[in-house]
C-alpha cells in the first residue's frame, strides 16, 4: 500500500513532466470519466480536482479570459444498497489571481448490482446544483445525467459515459450531448496508461457543425496499486477550433472508513 509520501512524489513527478510543455489558462471544474463501481457503505471518498486550460478556444477574442485555475473538492459517501451520494464545491483562481467561489452540486448515483448478472459494469448518476459560468455572471441551475458503462478485457479497461449536460435557468437553457470515453492498459496492477476523450456536440434541437463542436483527447496516467489512494493525471488537446486547446488535469483522492 502506498504511503502519503509516495503519493506526493507521484504527484510532483507527474506535474514536473507535464507543466514544462504548457502555459496557464481556463479549465472545466472537473474533467473525469466515471467508472461504474460506487463507494462502499460507510466509506467516505474525498477528491481534489485541479484543472488548468493552458490554451482556450481559438475563437476567444480575449485570450486572457481563459486564464483560470479550477479547484473542485468532491466528497462522496457510500450509503449501501448500491447507492452513493456525492457533493461538490467549485472554486477557482480568476485571471487576475482572485480566488472565487463558483458553486455547489449534489450527485446521487446508483450502480447495477452483481446479482443482475450483467457482463459489464453499469451505473447512473444525476448531478444538479448552482454554478457561475465565470467570476462575473449570475449563478445558473445546471446539472448532468450520466450513464456509465465499463468493462475490463484482460489488461485493457474500457469506460464510456454518454453524458447529457443541462442548464435549467438563465438565457442559455439547453440540454447538451456530451459523450466521453476512457481506456487504459493495466501495467502489473501498479498503474494504467491510456487515453481520455471528451466532447460537446450540440443540443438535442441542433447538432453543431464540426468546427463549433468540442472534441478533446489526450494521454492519461492512473494509479492502480492502492485501494486507499487515487491519482489520475493527463494532458488533453483540442481537436477542433471551439475546443479548449491544451488542458492539464490532476485528480488526487483518498478513501476513509474502510
Amino acid at each position: 500500500m502506498l504511503s502519503l509520501h509516495k503519493i506526493r512524489k507521484y504527484t510532483i513527478v507527474c506535474l514536473a513532466l507535464l507543466l514544462p510543455v504548457l502555459t496557464v489558462a481556463q479549465a472545466d471544474n472537473e474533467i473525469q470519466v466515471y467508472a461504474s463501481p460506487i463507494t462502499p457503505k460507510a466509506v467516505t471518498f474525498i477528491e481534489l480536482h485541479q484543472n488548468y486550460t493552458f490554451r482556450g478556444s481559438t475563437y476567444l477574442t480575449d485570450k486572457n479570459a481563459a486564464h483560470w485555475i479550477n479547484e473542485t473538492v468532491e466528497i462522496t459517501r457510500g450509503l449501501g444498497g448500491n447507492f452513493e451520494l456525492g457533493f461538490y464545491t467549485f472554486t477557482g483562481f480568476s485571471p487576475d489571481g482572485k480566488y472565487v467561489f463558483l458553486g455547489n452540486h449534489i450527485r446521487p448515483r446508483y450502480t447495477v448490482p452483481a446479482s443482475w448478472g450483467l457482463n459489464l459494469g453499469a451505473s447512473l448518476s444525476m448531478e444538479i446544483g448552482y454554478i457561475k459560468p465565470d467570476g462575473e455572471n449570475n449563478y445558473v441551475m445546471d446539472g448532468e445525467l450520466r450513464p456509465i458503462i465499463d468493462k475490463t478485457i484482460g489488461k485493457v479497461y474500457l469506460d464510456f459515459n454518454p453524458n447529457i449536460g443541462f442548464v435549467f435557468t438563465g438565457p442559455g437553457k439547453h440540454a447538451e450531448i456530451e459523450p466521453q470515453f476512457k481506456t487504459y492498459y493495466n501495467v502489473q496492477n501498479k498503474f494504467g496508461l491510456g487515453i481520455e476523450y471528451y466532447s460537446s456536440l450540440g443540443t438535442f434541437k441542433k447538432i453543431n457543425g464540426i468546427h463549433d463542436q468540442s472534441h478533446i483527447l489526450g494521454p492519461i496516467f492512473n494509479l492502480l496499486s492502492s485501494s486507499d489512494w487515487e491519482l489520475e493525471t493527463g494532458v488533453l488537446f483540442g481537436l477542433t477550433p471551439n475546443s479548449n486547446q491544451t488542458i492539464l488535469k490532476v485528480l488526487v483522492g483518498r478513501r476513509f472508513g474502510k
